[in-house]
C-alpha cells in the first residue's frame, strides 16, 4: 500500500517538475523573442492588418530614437506635434545615448480611426551621462490620417527602474 502511494506521489511530483520546467522554458523563450524584437500584437484587435501597421510605426519610432535620427523620428508623429517634439528630442539626443526595446504591444481600443495601445518598453543607458535604466508602460494613441498611422499621444506609467 505504501509503495503504491509513494509511486503515486513521486509521479505527481515528477509531473509538477516537468510542467514547471516547460513553463520556465516558455518564459525564457518569450523573453528571448522580445529581446530580439519579435513582438506580437495582442489585445482587443478589430483589424489585424491595421494593428500591425500601428506596431510598425512604433517600431520605426523606437529605432529612429535608437539611431538618433530626428527626421525619421518626427515623421512617425502627427504633423501638429513635429515642430515642438523636434526641438525637445534634439536636446535629448544631444544629452543622452539610450537604447529602446519594445517588449509588449497590447491593443486596448481600436475603432478603425484610432488605436490605443499599452506597450512595455525597456530603455537602457548606453552613454556616459546619468540616465536610469528602466522598463515602463507606455500608453500610445495612434491616429489614421489619409490612410496612414501616426503617433498622436504617448503617456508613460508604471516605470520600474532596473
Amino acid at each position: 500500500m505504501y509503495k503504491k502511494m509513494f509511486i503515486g506521489v513521486a509521479g505527481i511530483l515528477f509531473l509538477i517538475f516537468v510542467l514547471n520546467y516547460f513553463n520556465q522554458a516558455n518564459k525564457i523563450s518569450d523573453n528571448i523573442n522580445q529581446e530580439a524584437g519579435e513582438v506580437e500584437v495582442t489585445g482587443k484587435i478589430n483589424n489585424q492588418e491595421e494593428a500591425l501597421a500601428a506596431l510598425a510605426v512604433l517600431e520605426k519610432n523606437l529605432q529612429a530614437a535608437n539611431d538618433e535620427d530626428l527626421d525619421l523620428y518626427v515623421s512617425t508623429l502627427v504633423p501638429s506635434a513635429r515642430e515642438a517634439t523636434k526641438k525637445e528630442m534634439a536636446a535629448f539626443f544631444e544629452e543622452y545615448d539610450v537604447e529602446h526595446t519594445l517588449l509588449e504591444f497590447k491593443v486596448t481600443k481600436d475603432d478603425g480611426e484610432r488605436i490605443q495601445v499599452l506597450a512595455r518598453q525597456k530603455t537602457i543607458n548606453k552613454g556616459s551621462n546619468k540616465y536610469r535604466n528602466h522598463i515602463t508602460e507606455a500608453n500610445h494613441t495612434f491616429v489614421k490620417i489619409d490612410g496612414e498611422w501616426f503617433l498622436e499621444e504617448t503617456s508613460m506609467s508604471d516605470t520600474q527602474f532596473i
